[in-house]
């Protein structure tokens, strides 16, 4: 099977602390995949390793069918959303999407073109002339994922992108994620501490301490472990 992500026996080292131990999980193509942990398990040096903000020590990743070692190939159809604002605060949101768009090597013109229906799904057509410091943290998350979104990838990375949201923006985006998904046969890595945004139809893999401990969809891993809830299956694996 070709996945749209791969990784298999990753290790990684901060010096003498162990940061990962031998992690391995694969996401299918058109997929929401959820990496779940509590704050320090490693999620985010999962994501630096995927994005090659880290190199890899141990093991390997392979994205759409290209080793990350093939950096060209294995990240030209991904789109990423990190946890830190990466947004130029001063520039107005059109300015950032064309900063974005250039380093594509598209035009205004084409740049706009290629995110057209996403900047209405996202309601952002009203906010394309604000600064990005006038907007509040909801329409600013939208426009990092309607940035991502302008290479037309085949997978999107995003890294907390919830975190210090309100509650009903928070699942306005992850709806709108899971929707793309469906409609756009996209595959999502969706890294997370929040349970509430986790359903029982997900694949998921939960990480404690650097260490896969349990992955598979949802539902059946209630069934294996008779819980009924993620709260109880979280705590019943990570005790």
């Amino acid at each position: 099977m070709d996945y749209a992500l791969k990784l298999e026996n990753l290790t990684y080292n901060y010096g003498k602390q162990l940061a990962l131990n031998n992690v391995s999980f694969n996401i299918e193509q058109s997929s929401f995949f959820v990496l779940l942990g509590l704050n320090g398990a490693g999620k985010s040096t999962i994501f630096a390793l995927i994005t090659r903000l880290l190199s890899l020590q141990s093991g390997s990743i392979s994205l759409n069918g290209f080793s990350i070692v093939d950096y060209k190939n294995a990240l030209k159809n991904i789109g990423i959303v990190f946890q830190e604002p990466t947004l130029d605060l001063d520039l107005t949101v059109k300015q950032n999407l064309f900063f974005y768009g250039s380093l594509q090597g598209l035009s205004f013109k084409q740049t706009i073109k290629s995110i057209e229906s996403e900047i209405i799904s996202l309601n952002l057509e009203t906010k394309l002339d604000t600064i990005v410091r006038k907007l509040n943290g909801g329409h600013r998350r939208r426009v990092e994922i309607l940035r991502a979104l302008i290479s037309k990838p085949k997978i999107l990375l995003l890294d907390e992108a919830t975190v210090g949201l309100d509650v009903k923006t928070r699942f306005e985006i992850i709806s709108y994620i899971r929707d793309m998904v469906k409609t756009r046969n996209i595959s999502v890595l969706w890294i997370t501490h929040l349970f509430d945004e986790v359903e029982p139809n997900d694949k998921i893999a939960i990480i404690k301490n650097g260490t896969i401990v349990e992955n598979g969809i949802l539902s059946s891993l209630y069934s294996k472990y008779n819980q009924d809830s993620l709260t109880k299956l979280f705590t019943y694996l990570t005790k």
